[in-house]
């Protein structure tokens, strides 16, 4: 700690880190784990890991809880809480080989204020699109209270491969760091290769609505009126429950420009019927 900085500018918190789950996992079995540290902080609480929790369903949970006794953060001349970085490293282990799937980086000052929410994050330095969901609870045990907290980093919600922005209330997905949601500029084109090249089978949802599926924890499946998923498990095999579904421009050729799927070709086959009732008079 700083001598030079007055003791009221010294700010002092205890935090509360809970790592819940780790969804979208391109694998299917196996063991994942994530270990964790507060960066430029040598106390032996600042760091830590996760037991390693198996993978089910593209999925690995673990409702990890760590108290954090003493974290210290500055308040500048400004007002302003000094940054304090959380980093998290997320590792698969499968027949005994490690593999790293990510990284995910938060600052714990944004957060001083903020009500413990669980909101669900893209890993950062990886090549896929699994989310790790985290709880950040800070309680100021020292020092001055009348200062200001950074805002939350690119503070948006990742709306999938569509590329729309929304608040979600119960588990918003944050992105943060650089991840660039590009497909905001030009959705129309996204949907439109995604219907040209998803041969939808039976009981299967559309593209998009299987990537925000996906993304919100689900599997990727279609629903019945129950909520149970129309592909199910029987002794290790999987069961397709037969359940018609319909192919996005079935029997009509793309329109391509550029190599570049843009729609569908209007189809010659429709046809239109006029009907009149004659009416007589008595």
């Amino acid at each position: 700690m700083n001598v030079l900085v007055p003791k009221s500018r010294r700010a002092k918190f205890a935090v509360t880190l809970t790592i819940h789950d780790l969804s979208n996992i391109p694998l299917v079995s196996g063991y994942v784990f994530v270990r964790w540290h507060i960066r430029d902080t040598a106390r032996g609480d600042a760091r830590g890991r996760t037991e390693k929790a198996p993978i089910k369903e593209h999925k690995a949970s673990w409702e990890s809880v760590r108290e954090i006794e003493k974290v210290r953060m500055f308040i500048d001349r400004y007002g302003l809480l000094s940054d304090k970085y959380i980093v998290f490293e997320v590792v698969s282990e499968h027949s005994g080989e490690k593999m790293d799937l990510g990284t995910l980086q938060l600052n714990i000052a944004e957060y001083v204020k903020e009500k413990p929410t669980g909101r669900r994050y893209l890993l950062q330095d990886s090549k896929i699109n699994s989310t790790l969901k985290i709880t950040l609870d800070c309680r100021q045990l020292s020092g001055d209270t009348g200062y200001s907290t950074p805002p939350l980093s690119a503070g948006q919600v990742f709306g999938g491969i569509t590329g729309v922005i929304q608040e979600h209330k119960d588990d918003p997905l944050h992105v943060v760091s650089s991840l660039a949601v590009g497909v905001q500029t030009t959705p129309s084109l996204y949907r439109k290769t995604l219907t040209a090249s998803w041969q939808r089978q039976e009981g299967e949802l559309p593209a998009e609505e299987c990537i925000e599926d996906i993304f919100a924890g689900g599997d990727g499946w279609a629903k019945d009126i129950d909520g149970l998923s129309k592909w199910t498990h029987t002794n290790g095999e999987s069961v397709h429950v037969n359940h018609p579904g319909l192919v996005p421009g079935a029997g009509v050729e793309p329109i391509k420009r550029n190599g570049e799927v843009l729609g569908w070709a209007e189809r010659q086959d429709l046809r239109s019927w006029n009907i009149s009732k004659r009416f007589e008079s008595f």
